[in-house]
């Protein structure tokens, strides 16, 4: 099994990175990486001025029956790959919806909402059903205590959630919608959709 690889970015897709684990000049071997937008943001901006675009990903590998392929997932560090694996344990949440949870919930809002029990955040915000909200919470309450995602003191799932509906009404994507509020810098509900709107006008 694959824990992780490291290497330089050949080819960026639209979900999808073509990592190649060879030696500058001497080839190698070019595995196709599965990556969240967030991700493949983060590796578009290391590609070109890290490391002389060296890079490394913490791998989730499944055999996908259906389509008869082999699937890699990558993260930039274990605490994302570690709550990968729990969303994924939860019963009717697989791979490809785990990663989709993730583009669109940052984890320490995630952890956040799973601590607080707060279904209705999970629903607005990553379009989960509310059976599989709740189904997340129950099996995961116990579990993510002790991952270190980041501070959740001050966050407002509340707001957050309102803010991501606004701008989804104004037809922005869910990943567009938190990347932007991410980066806005408002205190109130008003303030924030403002700023994000200002930024989603820049792009």
């Amino acid at each position: 099994m694959i824990s992780f690889l490291e290497g330089t970015i050949e080819h960026f897709g639209d979900k999808y990175v073509i990592l190649n684990t060879g030696l500058p000049g001497q080839g190698g071997i070019g595995y196709r990486v599965i990556v969240s937008p967030k991700v493949l943001n983060i590796l578009a901006k290391t590609n070109s001025d890290v490391n002389g675009g060296k890079v490394k990903l913490f791998i989730h590998s499944q055999l996908n029956m259906r389509e008869g392929t082999f699937d890699m997932y990558g993260f930039p560090d274990k605490d994302d790959l570690e709550l990968f694996h729990l969303i994924t344990s939860v019963n009717g949440i697989g791979p490809k919806s785990a990663m989709g949870i993730l583009s669109v919930i940052e984890p320490k809002h995630l952890k956040a909402a799973v601590i607080n029990e707060d279904a209705d955040y999970l629903k607005r915000v990553s379009g989960l059903g509310p059976k599989t909200a709740s189904r997340l919470i129950l099996e995961l309450k116990n579990k993510v205590d002790h991952l270190d995602i980041g501070d959740l003191k001050g966050i407002d799932l509340g707001q957050e959630g309102q803010a991501i509906e606004a701008l989804l009404a104004l037809g922005y994507s869910q990943y567009q919608a938190k990347d932007a509020l991410k980066e806005s810098k408002g205190k109130t509900l008003e303030e924030r959709v403002r700023e994000a709107l200002r930024l989603l006008g820049k792009r």
